[in-house]
């Protein structure tokens, strides 16, 4: 199994499996086209490549994870999908069972963050 997780903007998690169709899944886990960002050697994450011209919402979770790599330089908007890195032919490698519990505790602790701010508005 080629394992995946998809990250809503609600901070739904979800594991996908990418061992058929890993494309037509991907797009549809993020709602249209996709564009892959190598987030580490190890990590792409997968996002709407239009989803700022459609004005998808903000993804804090995906934000953590790109503020994590590169800074404060950009703004991650929609579902986004994370998989492992790609191999030595350019394919798409599955997520470690050690780099889901770390996603999936990124997430929590973002949410912890992030619920009590809306609860706010």
């Amino acid at each position: 199994m080629k394992k995946a997780i998809q990250i809503k903007t609600d901070g739904t998690v979800t594991e996908l499996d990418l061992s058929t169709d890993s494309l037509s899944t991907l797009q549809e886990a993020v709602g249209g086209l996709v564009q892959a960002i190598d987030i580490t050697e190890d990590m792409t994450m997968w996002c709407n490549e239009e989803g700022k011209m459609i004005s998808l919402p903000h993804n804090p979770y995906g934000q953590a994870i790109w503020v994590s790599a590169y800074g404060h330089t950009d703004y991650i908007v929609g579902d986004i999908v994370l998989t492992g890195g790609t191999d030595n032919e350019g394919e798409t490698l599955g997520l470690t069972d050690g780099q889901i519990f770390r996603i999936k505790s990124l997430v929590v602790a973002v949410m912890q963050m992030v619920q009590p701010r809306m609860e706010l508005i």
